[in-house]
Order: C-alpha cells, then structure tokens, then sequence
C-alpha cells in the first residue's frame, strides 16, 4: 500500500516538473524574441544587410530641444547600426539623412521643424572618433561615402543635438528623418 502512494506521488511529482520546465523554457524563448524584435531592424538593400539598434530602426524623431553644447551633445541619444556586406564583390555606399515627410505631415510640426543650420550631427564610423558638423554643411544630406570590402562590415552611430546660437529656439520644435544606406553602381 504505501508503495502505491509513493509511486502516485513520484508521477505526480515528475508531471508537475516537466510542466515546469516546459513553461520556463517557453517563456524565455518568447520573452527574448520579444525583445530582440524591438532592439533591431534589418533592412536589405540588395547586396548589403543594414542593421539598426534600436527599437526605432532607421527613423530619428526629435523634439521639445534644448540648445546643448558639443560636449553635451556628444553624449546624447545615439543612433546606431551595422552594415554588412556578405557578397564577394566590394559595394559602394552612402549614408544619407533625409526629412521624414510622412511623420511630419503626421505631427503637423512642418512650422515647428529645426532648420539644419541649427543642428549639429556627429557621426562615428566604425569605433574611430567621432566627426561632429553642421547638418546644413552636408552636401546633399549624404553623411558619408565608402566601399565595403567583401564579407565585411562596418559600425556606425549618429548623434544629432540642436547648437547653442543666438536664434532661440521653440520648445515645441521638432525634427524628423530618416536614416537610409544608398547602394551605388
């Protein structure tokens, strides 16, 4: 008799385990797709892989400024991503930085957008230090030109803050763009 109730009690024992398991190993698994979904977005731009760090991929969207200093500025929000070439052919590129109309219409905020005389960028390619311009100094809004080598890849991050200048700016001001990685040729 007491063999009996021992053997119930070990199958039940046994069964709950394995539930326990299962749900725990279920979770983490939806729990991390989850957040890996919200940390990066790929974009394929044919022969290039474009990975972006951040749950807003490759749109910026700025507003209530404060005019800041470079330093202060330097150490603002980043924009980061990664681009991969896994071809065997070398591909050139350009990065370009251009006015997300869709989400200015959306906010209404066309009278309220920084001129880009007043906004300074810094970009960071690849772990080298960072340049810091006037966005307006960028000719054609292209940020940067190069040629990644086959199966290679390079690192970039953006930081764009509003200069500390004589003209005062709203604090209802806002500035939105988009991030894209042009391919050439």
């Amino acid at each position: 008799m007491y063999q009996k109730y021992y053997r119930r009690h070990m199958i039940k024992s046994v069964i709950i385990i394995i539930f326990l398991l299962a749900f725990a190993i279920i979770s983490t698994y939806l729990i991390y797709n989850n957040f890996s979904g919200k940390r990066e977005k790929d974009i394929d731009t044919g022969k290039m892989e474009v990975v972006f760090h951040s749950k807003e991929g490759n749109k910026i969207n700025l507003t209530k400024f404060n005019p800041v200093t470079d330093a202060v500025g330097l150490s603002s929000t980043e924009y980061g991503f990664t681009v991969k070439n896994g071809t065997l052919d070398s591909v050139n590129y350009k990065i370009v930085l251009e006015t997300n109309t869709n989400r200015v219409n959306k906010d209404e905020c066309l009278n309220n957008t920084i001129p880009n005389e007043l906004l300074k960028l810094s970009l960071r390619v690849d772990h080298q230090a960072p340049v810091a311009r006037i966005l307006s100094e960028y000719e054609d809004s292209v940020l940067y030109e190069d040629t990644l080598a086959p199966n290679s890849e390079e690192d970039y991050s953006i930081r764009l803050w509003a200069i500390n200048s004589d003209f005062v700016i709203d604090r209802d001001s806002h500035y939105h763009a988009i991030i894209k990685v042009i391919e050439e040729g």
